[in-house]
């Protein structure tokens, strides 16, 4: 299958369609909002590379823009934010032979997110996103990514969907979602473009005002432009939600089945999915925290892993105008292709201060590290982040 640019077309002028039919009936009553942003920030990575020996130490200097638009009725809205960020790279140290200057990977980066909702009838609810990046992390193709690569792409997420409810007790979700992922060089080893057309359809039960219940299933196809393998996953889950005072829980479990166009060394997979999730909020703190297994799905060169990862977030308001914030992620990835396994983690601490109503800086540091069993897949790296940023509200209309 042969990916081109012009893929996006249907994808933006269904989004265009949509504004306009919207936009119209609301344009005389509503609540709008403006916000502009700027960030700017410097970090220091000692291991920018991420890798086992010849670590390097690299300066990175960014500045984002952005602005955050809305517009409100009582039964539709629509949202749109966009920012770009300038990223400039500077080595600390000289090359070491076979070494990149850090300065050829500076790049601008762009994200723009639509969200279009209106309240159809009294039972029925209708939804149109659209996500643009571009980006050199690799995280963003995958959640549940373990590469290092910063190879440039953009990636556009389209997704309708629709929930009816049939009464107090059901509910039905029907989604569809296209993700399109075009790497800019597209070279042997430097990422493989990809199209990802996927099916939802979601029955809830409301046991009661604070339990629910819902039965997940999800098809999707993912096609690649070039040697790796195309595949059709079809994946079942029954998901649980529960919630008490302050705390909020939800846990799942299913059942995924991959199946690939042609041979690849791990088969065809099929294997126990489960998930959890939990927010905390009190009065000054808040805790968010998840949990799960399945599998990574951007498998360029056809390497799959099962992935067992925990997120967790805790965050506490000092004062008014101080903000701590503790966060991590823990994965073990075990490749279905090889005997490989890595244990990944991530630690970061970081503090902001509001200066103003607009105006706040920040410091930020951690540590990444990964263990792998494969020769030369081993890395430690430490960070230090200084970061300041003026956030401006035009105000409501």
């Amino acid at each position: 299958m042969k990916v081109y640019t012009h893929y996006y077309m249907p994808a933006v002028l269904l989004i265009l369609a949509a504004l306009a039919v919207w936009a119209a009936p609301a344009a005389a009553q509503g609540r709008l909002t403006i916000k502009p942003f700027i960030h700017t920030d410097w970090q220091y990575d000692s291991n920018y590379n991420r890798t086992e020996t010849n670590e390097k130490g690299v300066h990175t200097y960014s500045v984002k823009p952005g602005i955050d638009l809305g517009f409100t009725t009582d039964k539709s809205l629509a949202a749109f934010n966009y920012w770009f960020q300038v990223f400039r790279y500077d080595d600390k140290d000289e090359n070491l032979p076979g070494q990149r200057d850090a300065g050829d990977d500076d790049y601008t980066a762009h994200n723009a997110q639509l969200t279009l909702q209106t309240q159809a009838t009294q039972r029925l609810l209708l939804r149109l996103d659209n996500w643009f990046i571009k980006t050199r992390d690799p995280a963003n193709a995958d959640a549940n990514s373990n590469d290092v690569d910063r190879f440039k792409y953009s990636l556009n997420r389209f997704s309708p969907g629709m929930t009816y409810r049939f009464g107090e007790k059901f509910g039905l979700g029907l989604k569809y979602t296209n993700l399109y992922t075009d790497y800019s060089d597209d070279g042997p080893g430097e990422g493989e473009d990809s199209v990802e057309n996927r099916g939802g359809l979601t029955g809830y039960y409301y046991f009661t005002p604070r339990t629910s219940f819902d039965l997940d299933y999800q098809f999707w196809e993912r096609e690649y432009d070039k040697n790796s393998v195309d595949y059709t996953s079809n994946q079942l889950m029954l998901n649980v939600s529960h919630q008490f005072n302050r705390l909020t829980l939800k846990a799942g479990a299913g059942y995924h089945n991959r199946e690939f166009d042609d041979p690849v060394p791990s088969g065809d997979i099929d294997q126990f999915v489960w998930q959890f999730s939990g927010t905390w909020n009190l009065p000054r703190t808040a805790v968010r925290m998840g949990l799960g297994s399945n599998l990574n799905d951007a498998g360029n060169g056809d390497t799959y892993f099962t992935s067992t990862r925990l997120d967790a977030m805790l965050v506490h308001q000092f004062t008014e105008r101080i903000r701590g914030t503790l966060s991590g992620y823990y994965q073990n990835a075990d490749y279905e292709t090889s005997d490989r396994e890595d244990d990944r983690w991530l630690v970061s601490l970081a503090g902001d201060y509001l200066i103003t109503e607009s105006l706040w800086v920040g410091l930020a540091g951690g540590l990444e590290q990964r263990d792998s069993n494969a020769t030369g897949r081993d890395f430690d790296n430490q960070y230090l982040m200084i970061r300041a940023g003026f956030n401006y509200d035009l105000g409501s209309r």
